[in-house]
């Protein structure tokens, strides 16, 4: 069954307002801006988005829900299917950074949400559906890391939810920084980008392959 024309065109605006809450910021992009970028008029804008935090809102269920596609791709390849769960938790880390990678625009929005969500008060309605679409891709790294302590190639004895929550947030919070804020200080081009990224995969891979001391 083919999308509506108004579905389709509110995808299109919700695309085009992740662009510019990519590039310009969610707190300095007016509903102007991106009536202006999508070639709609901002009347047009209100009938799907009556303000610009249910705007924003959709835009955050947007990236989640792309993201859960991804995931979902993965977890239904055969190779995927035949690794250890090591190897699928190393694989859904590696699938995270070519997204990064690829849409490094939405991390920022991404970053930039975060902080919205803190400073602003959100109707809680919203906020509860967009906690239950992040909420949907959790199983894949969960099952990974299940999949791990059993075949044993993950030792590490931490409850598989202590371990999805540590795991999700320290990567987040490195993608997120080096989208939303990039390099600020002197010091953060000692190491690039991609060699920090690596690093880090190392260190949770190695982490989850051993007993905690």
């Amino acid at each position: 069954m083919k999308d509506s024309k108004q579905e389709l065109r509110r995808r299109e605006l919700v695309e085009c307002a992740m662009n510019c809450f990519g590039e310009k910021g969610i707190e300095t992009t007016a509903i102007a801006d991106i009536a202006a970028a999508s070639g709609f008029g901002e009347a047009t804008l209100y009938r799907y988005f009556t303000n610009k935090e249910k705007l924003i809102m959709e835009c955050g269920l947007n990236f989640w829900r792309m993201a859960g596609e991804c995931y979902e791709a993965l977890a239904l390849n055969e190779d995927y299917k035949q690794k250890k769960g090591i190897g699928q938790v190393k694989a859904l880390l590696l699938l995270t950074q070519d997204m990064f990678e690829k849409q490094r625009g939405r991390f920022k929005f991404l970053h930039d949400l975060d902080g919205y969500l803190t400073s602003h008060h959100v109707e809680s309605e919203m906020l509860a559906e967009y906690e239950e679409v992040v909420g949907e891709s959790k199983h894949f790294l969960c099952e990974a890391i299940e999949k791990g302590k059993a075949d044993g190639t993950i030792k590490c004895s931490a409850d598989t939810q202590e371990l999805y929550y540590t795991l999700t947030h320290t990567v987040l919070s490195l993608l997120q920084k080096m989208a939303g804020i990039g390099m600020f200080f002197s010091s953060d081009r000692i190491i690039e980008e991609r060699r920090q990224i690596e690093l880090l995969w190392n260190l949770l891979l190695t982490g989850l392959q051993q007993e905690p001391v």
